[in-house]
């Protein structure tokens, strides 16, 4: 859960449920209109910045609205990266990272429904057979999973659908963050 890890949480509201700017990885500003209302004590964030910076007398915090905001703002030119620099090839296993389906968006975190389904699991490392047995791994088997970033202990799953070599590491969970999307040693918890 956030409220583990975090020292402030802002009421903050998500995406489709404010008024928002924002800069694509290409650096092209988008604008997003709210559809929804917001729930219970949240704001725009552009409204929750400026009280804070308006409590705290900074500078550059007298907007009134949006528009006020977007005025204020001068162009950042932004440099587009080609691609990803590739993970160098060394011990451990390579991590296959997908976002968690249900998990991530905070729109869906709040729906019940979508919390229990199926496809919505719990965090887990997904490997193949011949990866499980050279660990000494077995299904439901819990593992210790550690990269520089960080160190989680999840259950083992296996699934011959995951390639040799690599593992499958849903993120979104708060049991997963630490991990990051290196290459992962893995043994036995």
């Amino acid at each position: 859960s956030t409220r583990d890890v975090a020292d402030v949480i802002l009421p903050i509201g998500a995406l489709p449920e404010i008024d928002a700017s924002l800069t694509n990885l290409d650096g092209r500003e988008q604008s997003a209109r709210a559809g929804g209302k917001l729930p219970g004590e949240a704001r725009e964030g552009w409204r929750v910045l400026r009280a804070l910076g308006g409590d705290m007398a900074l500078a550059g915090f007298d907007f009134t609205d949006l528009a006020g905001l977007r005025a204020s703002l001068a162009p950042v030119s932004v440099t587009v990266a080609a691609s990803a620099q590739p993970v160098v090839a060394g011990e451990g296993l390579e991590v296959a990272s997908t976002a968690a389906i249900y998990r991530t968006d905070a729109v869906v975190r709040r729906a019940p429904a979508l919390q229990s389904h199926p496809l919505n699991n719990a965090p887990r490392i997904v490997l193949n057979a011949e990866d499980a047995a050279r660990l000494q791994l077995q299904e439901g088997q819990m593992a210790k999973v550690g990269t520089d970033a960080g160190k989680a202990t999840l259950p083992v799953v296996i699934d011959a659908r995951v390639a040799a070599g690599s593992v499958w590491i849903e993120s979104g969970h708060g049991a997963t963050a630490p991990l990051g999307a290196a290459r992962v040693t893995v043994v036995a918890a």
